[in-house]
């Protein structure tokens, strides 16, 4: 099968299917999944890398189990999710960013 390889936290992961990476500015959040094969949920910062090769493999790498035990979620991220009052505030943010383009768009006043 040919697919997505890369190496974290010196283990090799041998991708079949679809990554799905995501930057969300308003959020300051840095997401990576890879339809249960890796995953990396992290506060948005400078010097964030992954290396992606496609390539050939017999079998995909073990899928990430019920613990997590390979996920990469940081303390900053987790902190930042917890916290009623930011998400609050993302929501907000989100809102007027929203009403903005309805306005533009002429769907309302």
């Amino acid at each position: 099968m040919i697919g997505l390889t890369t190496t974290r936290n010196k283990r090799n992961y041998k991708l079949p299917n679809h990554v799905i990476l995501n930057i969300n500015i308003y959020r300051q959040e840095f997401r990576l999944e890879g339809m249960g094969y890796i995953s990396s949920f992290q506060k948005l910062k400078e010097g964030i890398e992954y290396q992606f090769t496609v390539a050939e493999f017999e079998y995909p790498s073990e899928r990430i189990s019920e613990n997590n035990d390979f996920s990469e979620v940081d303390f900053e991220y987790t902190k930042m999710i917890d916290d009623k009052d930011l998400q609050l505030q993302f929501k907000l943010e989100e809102f007027h960013r929203l009403k903005a383009v309805l306005k533009e768009e002429g769907l309302i006043e």
